[in-house]
């Protein structure tokens, strides 16, 4: 068998990190193959940090911190898009979803990870990634679906499941505690999504990666300013919400799993 290969498809720099970070530290550390798919440079992001980046060279600051982040995560570098962020709900939507099958075809995963069709909080670029990452799980295994990558060299190929990394109900308390449960986008509350316990399929104890994890996020300056003390971490170790990260199996050739499973390779080792 082939080795063990991940794929994670999300939207910006630092996404990464705080969603799934823990997930592809373990595999990584497993020895597979854990990619990376990013569709922006996060040009739109607010710099906090004064002094690390301006909104000129902004998406190359946010290029390297990814780069770290993905170093600090053992999992290779990451694999650009290349398209602008806050505008992925409007370009080409064919052309984005053959993207996405050139590197299933090309790296040949089999799993996939994307965000839920909530984006997590609504976020118009998150949403788009799921629906390319999704439709892309989909065609990548048929021959007729962009058949010009097949002259290329580019061979069809089956990925046995996908993952939509979501959030939990107990992990949304944890975020925001007593206070509303969003994110402020262009100065508008989304609401973060919550997913009730009996919806997860599939629960990664990433406790042994926290800490990797942690740092990986600190890689992240321009986002979250200097987290590369012990205080944030110490903060978040311990409590029960951060042990895990939680997904939903969306599509899958393999039977259906009973009860709760604790890998994502679970059936293909």
């Amino acid at each position: 068998m082939a080795k063990l290969t991940l794929m994670a498809v999300l939207a910006h720099p630092d996404d990464e990190s705080f969603g799934v970070g823990g997930t592809l530290a373990k595999y990584a550390a497993e020895g597979c193959d854990v990619h990376l798919v990013t569709a922006t440079r996060g040009e739109a992001g607010q710099i906090v940090a004064p002094g690390v980046a301006t909104p000129a060279n902004l998406p190359q600051v946010r290029e390297q911190e990814l780069r770290c982040a993905c170093a600090t995560l053992g999992i290779h570098p990451p694999h650009f898009l290349d398209y602008v962020d806050g505008q992925l709900a409007v370009v080409h939507q064919g052309q984005a979803v053959g993207k996405v099958v050139r590197l299933i075809r090309q790296l040949r995963p089999q799993v996939l990870v994307t965000f839920d069709p909530q984006g997590g909080y609504g976020h118009y670029d998150d949403i788009a990634v799921h629906r390319w990452a999704t439709i892309a799980y989909d065609l990548a295994a048929k021959g007729d679906c962009f058949p010009e990558q097949t002259a290329e060299g580019c061979i069809p190929h089956q990925v046995s499941k996908l993952y939509y990394h979501v959030n939990t109900e107990e992990q949304v308390r944890g975020i925001f505690g007593d206070g509303p449960a969003a994110v402020m986008m262009d100065g508008v509350p989304f609401a973060f999504t919550g997913v009730p316990q009996e919806d997860v399929t599939t629960m990664i104890d990433i406790r042994a990666y926290a800490e990797i994890k942690m740092r990986s996020i600190a890689c992240h300056v321009s986002q979250v300013g200097d987290a590369s003390g012990e205080e944030p971490m110490a903060e978040l170790q311990g409590q029960a919400w951060a042990n895990y990260e939680a997904y939903v199996l969306a599509r899958s050739t393999l039977p259906k799993p009973e009860g709760i499973e604790r890998d994502l390779f679970a059936g293909l080792r």
